[in-house]
């Protein structure tokens, strides 16, 4: 009886914490069948009363699923305590059905287990007879010259928008620009003084006068062109004097006969700017027959002067167009002065201000072009080398080698090595992929890759340095790398630092190699990196 009594209390006792932990812990999935490849969400939730350090399960604990995805963990606070979510994306690639095993869960210092989940894997149905059958894709080669086009294109497109907006500038202000850098354009041919007071007179002609304005604009315009006309022909002094001076050198002129000028014109040209400065100064508004008449006056004087004054000598106009063309030669060199400057000035604070912002080794490096900053900065190319093979983010596309292979091995098959270098060959990466008749020991995989060490010493590294680690990409895929630092030679008796890597990937029927050559130059280290990190290794299809 005690014996039955025993036994009684243990089941009461596991059926109890059955429940806690049911309460506890709980696991759904959104569907017990998926199509092969598909996703299949899982989800796990566990109520607490408060809050308890959890480890959740990693990728391991889902075998034979893989794990493709997972959200952080989501919690939610109601009124009997807490509830922790995380959500699991997972995936199988070989038809059939499968259990999902109890994922066990620590909570605080104890462990839960979900219940297991039967999956059923179908396999996506294709009708071959309706589908088109295309020729094996070739080999990868280098790019068309119209690839390229189109990629630098891709890759350029904000420098190509800002030259498209300058030239159409340049287009809209072209006048306004030839005008500036072609001073010649903007001069006016110099008209000698007697051609200058004509045009004047005849422009004075044309205009309607209708206001008082008017009248003292004519009569202002009227007594400035002749006077102009003295300064240069007559009475050098005509601009700046007053009516009577300048009606006094002009008789003075007449004395001396240096101007065969005649007393009658003197007086005419005395009442008629007489008249001019009553207009200007004393507000009289002549009658517009005298407006007319004293036009007509002026122009007969004119025409009388220009019969006096002797034509210019052949030395005269030489010595004038020689002068005109020395402004104009000035006046371009002035401009050309200017738009240096202010083009020099710009760039040298562009320069600076980029320096202080950014680097002046690196602004430095982008104003000359250099190769590894273009690497570095362009959009990276994301693809798979190898069927199934090694994902990875390169500058530019690797081109598969069709001959010269590199890292040959006696015991083992190169199915496909694919290549990269900058123009200098300072880097370099190399993906192979081999097969093997027989399944590699892990164990002995350590060795194959540092069989590869003997073809970096033919290629001319020295001083290697050796360091064994596990590496792991993103997808959690587990690898073997060798790096460290070595010597590249670079000429006979010249050798330049720098660093490798060598990693591998052990796969069902052989391994996958990648190998990194790099010098130590400016922004390799970081296109390196990149590189490593991005690297993949895509599930192998059983066969």
């Amino acid at each position: 009886m005690k014996t039955l009594i025993n036994i009684y209390f243990l089941a009461f006792a596991f059926f109890l914490n059955q429940s806690i932990q049911s309460q506890k812990l709980s696991a759904t999935i959104e569907s017990d069948s998926i199509l092969i490849g598909n996703e299949l969400l899982y989800k796990i939730d566990i109520n607490l009363d408060e809050k308890q350090s959890i480890v959740f399960p990693d990728s391991t604990s889902f075998v034979p699923f893989e794990l493709i995805s997972e959200t952080k963990v989501d919690t939610l606070e109601n009124n009997e305590g807490f509830i922790f979510s995380k959500k699991y994306g997972i995936t199988s690639f070989d038809e059939g059905e499968f259990i999902i095993p109890k994922i066990k869960v620590q909570i605080g210092d104890k462990f839960f287990s979900t219940d297991s989940k039967k999956i059923k894997v179908n396999m996506v149905e294709v009708d071959t007879t309706k589908q088109g059958l295309y020729e094996i894709k070739p080999s990868y080669g280098k790019f068309s010259s119209l690839e390229l086009f189109k990629l630098r294109l891709k890759n350029n497109y904000q420098i190509i928008l800002i030259a498209i907006f300058l030239i159409l500038a340049i287009v809209y202000f072209r006048k306004q620009i030839f005008n500036f850098f072609n001073p010649l354009l903007n001069i006016t041919p110099s008209l000698s003084p007697l051609e200058l007071v004509r045009n004047r007179m005849n422009d004075l002609a044309k205009m309607k006068i209708n206001s008082n304005h008017e009248i003292k604009f004519f009569y202002s315009q009227l007594t400035f062109s002749l006077r102009s006309f003295f300064e240069k022909e007559v009475y050098d002094r005509a601009l700046e004097s007053t009516t009577n001076e300048l009606i006094t050198g002009l008789n003075n002129l007449r004395e001396l006969k240096q101007v065969s000028i005649s007393k009658n014109s003197i007086n005419r040209i005395k009442e008629i700017f007489n008249r001019a400065d009553l207009v200007k100064f004393a507000k009289f508004l002549p009658e517009k027959h005298i407006i007319e008449k004293d036009l007509k006056v002026i122009s007969e004087e004119i025409n009388i002067f220009s019969r006096l004054i002797p034509e210019p000598s052949e030395e005269q106009k030489l010595k004038d167009l020689n002068y005109q063309k020395e402004v104009i030669n000035r006046l371009r060199n002035k401009r050309l002065r200017i738009v240096s400057f202010s083009l020099t000035l710009l760039l040298f604070t562009i320069f600076v201000l980029s320096g202080f912002l950014n680097g002046f080794q690196y602004t430095f490096d982008r104003i000359t072009f250099n190769e590894n900053v273009r690497l570095l900065e362009k959009p990276w190319i994301n693809s798979e080398y190898g069927s199934p093979g090694i994902f990875l983010q390169t500058p530019e596309a690797l081109t598969r080698q069709n001959e010269n292979y590199k890292f040959l091995f006696d015991d083992f098959n190169l199915d496909s090595q694919f290549y990269f270098s900058n123009s200098d060959m300072s880097l370099e990466l190399f993906v192979s992929n081999y097969s093997s008749k027989t399944k590699i020991d892990p164990e002995n995989f350590q060795f194959v890759l540092e069989s590869k060490l003997d073809d970096l010493e033919e290629k001319g590294l020295q001083n290697i340095l050796l360091a064994f680690d596990e590496f792991e990409t993103n997808n959690k895929a587990k690898g073997l790398i060798i790096s460290g630092s070595s010597d590249y030679r670079v000429s006979k008796n010249n050798f330049i630092p720098g660093k490798y890597s060598v990693i591998g990937f052990l796969t069902e029927t052989g391994f996958k190699t990648i190998v990194l050559l790099q010098h130590e130059v400016r922004y390799l280290d970081k296109i390196g990196n990149r590189i490593l990190s991005s690297i993949d290794v895509l599930k192998e299809e059983k066969k």
